[in-house]
């Protein structure tokens, strides 16, 4: 393995981050149509969302549930996002949150494409995940958006209310200093999680073996883009097998993947993956056993193989051995095309 700063690790996990989950949605409303797809959508950012508040509380060290607990954690979230807002304190148990900047929304205007579905997202997956997750949070607590940016108004209004609650007169508010270390806590920690509660509501809505197309096509999609930045950001100007395992390294690095470089040269490359933190994932999961072997030889000789025929069409992959099958790695070969 290749020895990674942290900004090298929040290049990666912060880029791709909202790629990940923008491709999960697009390619689940491909094969399902935009409403089963906004169903598994709100369902994984439930879940997702109750992971990240508890994360929170024990990177934060909070121990309660309290109105100024939630808007705490969640201004803290916001700040490492981007988003931009304005806290408006309107009691001791009231306080508003006016949004002026969601990345989200951004992102969605940045794609021509997508401009029609922001006024759907807003009202159908907004509004409710939040709803659901604060008010699990705190049984006592009432939250509604009583305007959207996504619906015509200039700002978002995030109301939250909570009865018998005393935190707010105790406590102020100063919007948080972000350290690196905060911002890789979030994406890196909540990339794979994220990951895995697409691939695990997508299943439960169309069954293993579609799941396992979606999940396949998502990351043949996100491999190409992240070969993209990747390349742009270690200033790889060729295209060759040498260049190639560059971008593995970093990009494995980075994933969290064990693994030797057997061979590296102009004409020929071999990798050899000794440790593989999705399978491992997997087999920390019983329910997930049965699924190992068909992700290692139908998933993940795949998910390159669009990236690499981007980068260099003149390198043949192939895979003979896998670690999901009980392989002692997973090899990885590279060669030059008449070699």
């Amino acid at each position: 393995m290749i020895e990674l700063s942290k900004e090298d690790k929040l290049f990666f996990f912060e880029r791709n981050f909202v790629t990940l989950d923008g491709l999960w949605m697009l390619e689940t409303e491909n094969e399902c149509g935009w409403d089963r797809a906004l169903k598994v959508d709100v369902t994984v950012w439930i879940n997702l969302m109750k992971t990240i508040l508890r994360r929170f509380q024990k990177y934060l060290n909070i121990e309660t549930n309290t109105l100024h607990d939630i808007i705490k954690i969640l201004i803290f979230r916001w700040s490492i996002e981007g988003w931009g807002f304005e806290i408006q304190k309107k009691g001791d148990n009231e306080i508003h949150l006016e949004v002026t900047t969601c990345p989200y929304k951004e992102s969605m205007k940045r794609n021509p494409e997508r401009h029609h579905v922001i006024p759907k997202i807003c009202t159908g997956m907004c509004h409710v995940f939040y709803k659901e997750v604060f008010e699990d949070f705190n049984s006592d607590l009432t939250f509604e958006v009583t305007r959207s940016q996504g619906l015509g108004a200039d700002t978002c209004d995030f109301k939250f209310v909570v009865k018998n609650d005393n935190s707010l007169a105790q406590n102020g508010f100063v919007k948080p200093n972000i350290t690196l270390d905060d911002r890789l806590f979030y994406y890196e920690k909540n990339f794979f999680t994220m990951d895995g509660w697409w691939m695990v509501e997508v299943e439960k809505e169309v069954g293993e073996d579609l799941a396992l197309k979606i999940d396949t096509v998502v990351w043949q999609r996100l491999y190409k883009i992240i070969f993209r930045r990747v390349k742009r950001y270690l200033n790889i100007t060729g295209n060759g097998i040498q260049d190639l395992i560059k971008i593995l390294e970093f990009t494995w690095s980075c994933e969290g993947f064990d693994y030797n470089v057997v061979k590296n040269e102009t004409d020929e490359g071999v990798l050899h993956m000794t440790y593989c933190p999705y399978n491992a994932m997997m087999d920390r999961n019983p329910e997930r056993h049965h699924r190992i072997e068909a992700i290692c030889k139908d998933m993940c000789i795949p998910f390159y193989v669009p990236a690499l025929e981007e980068f260099n069409p003149n390198i043949e992959y192939k895979r003979t051995k896998f670690l999901g099958v009980g392989d002692d790695v997973c090899d990885y070969h590279f060669k030059l095309k008449g070699d």
